[in-house]
């Protein structure tokens, strides 16, 4: 792909389970598939063996401290990591670490990327100032036009800087033909599922404004049969999983729904699910979940906003409700719960070429790998 063996830096907090996280791992592979050499800091996490199985280098750092006394020494370490290992381009993935390492751009002359993954939120000035770090670079890079419509609201200024490579999802990690039946056999067992009732998934972290309130509501009115696994609710405090059983009892549904844990194996245990559901009450940076629903050839319901608004052919791929309202969730519920099989078919399959086209994470690593070799090229020229 390249003629240089160039090295990236990809620089985050740290390496446990999360979609930017899921990015980085990714990229890495990517590189180094494709002649790079990969480098990636962070202070350590269970995802750092795949880094390192993948071909890539990881230094652990404390590059996640908010600490801004312990910066200086953090910076100098990270300073003489970068030195070593040659890097021809920096890409920062999170806020803290861009605060620590930005200044090593200039002192090293070598070109930052930042990656955007989240709002901007109109807030005080200083949360302002604590966000125009990932500013400062050569390039941004946002995940989806929500997130560049955010960053230009809010930096108008930076607007030239901004290029948008959606997150992609690894086709053969979510294909349906590469998930063992006895994969799918254990989650079963797991979500102690029952046979012959429609399966509704919520998978997400236990955030209230993920909505699981407004999703319960939504389920009392379903006069269908189902079942709803929350899977990720039962990683919550207990308070967090109260609330959530104070409801589930009020509505009645405690036969229909059940609180769960997360799970390292979320492909098999979301081919169970006969719809994928993400309520989330503000707008989701990008909704990697959408997606992947689709790549299995699930049908996923969102509310119309955010990522999802991007990721979702409301009818064709999934279902978009109307932005926090309880009733149209349920509708859209109700009514792919009452599509025959074939209709259900119909729509995933649509959904998996709809993906495969626009969604791959092979496009995601092939575009930002085509970044960064355009960055360092304009780089020299410009120096």
């Amino acid at each position: 792909m390249n003629k240089k063996k160039y090295t990236i830096a990809q620089i985050l907090p740290a390496l446990n389970t999360g979609g930017v996280e899921r990015g980085v791992i990714e990229i890495s592979r990517a590189l180094v598939k494709n002649n790079f050499r990969s480098i990636v800091i962070s202070s350590g996490g269970y995802m750092v063996s795949q880094v390192i199985r993948n071909g890539g280098v990881h230094h652990k750092l404390n590059i996640h401290t908010k600490n801004p006394f312990k910066w200086p020494k953090i910076r100098n370490q990270l300073k003489i990591i970068l030195e070593n290992e040659n890097v021809d381009l920096i890409h920062f993935c999170s806020r803290t670490p861009a605060w620590i390492g930005m200044p090593l751009g200039n002192v090293l002359d070598i070109p930052i990327i930042t990656s955007v993954h989240m709002r901007f939120r109109k807030t005080n000035i200083f949360k302002k100032y604590y966000n125009s770090i990932l500013t400062k670079g050569n390039c941004i890079i946002a995940i989806s036009k929500h997130i560049e419509v955010c960053v230009k609201n809010y930096f108008p200024n930076v607007s030239d800087k901004i290029k948008i490579i959606h997150r992609g999802v690894d086709l053969d990690l979510f294909n349906p033909s590469q998930i063992n039946p006895a994969r799918i056999i254990a989650q079963s067992k797991l979500l102690n599922l029952k046979d012959n009732l429609p399966v509704i998934i919520m998978a997400a972290r236990p955030a209230m404004w993920k909505g699981y309130v407004v999703l319960i509501k939504a389920l009392s009115k379903i006069k269908h049969d189902f079942q709803c696994i929350l899977i990720g609710a039962g990683d919550g405090s207990q308070k967090f999983q109260n609330i959530l059983i104070k409801k589930i009892v009020e509505s009645k549904l405690e036969t229909k729904i059940k609180l769960v844990k997360s799970t390292r194996d979320i492909q098999a245990a979301m081919i169970l699910g006969d719809l994928i559901v993400m309520p989330s009450l503000t707008p989701e940076p990008f909704g990697r979940i959408i997606l992947e629903a689709q790549a299995l050839g699930k049908i996923p319901i969102a509310f119309d906003h955010g990522g999802a608004s991007e990721t979702i052919i409301d009818g064709k791929t999934g279902f978009l409700a109307e932005p926090i309202k309880t009733e149209s969730l349920s509708e859209k519920i109700s009514y792919v719960l009452s599509l025959n099989t074939t209709k259900r078919e119909k729509i995933g399959q649509f959904a998996k070429k709809f993906v495969t086209k626009n969604y791959s994470h092979d496009k995601m690593c092939d575009l930002t790998l085509s970044l960064y070799k355009q960055i360092i090229a304009e780089y020299k020229i410009n120096s």
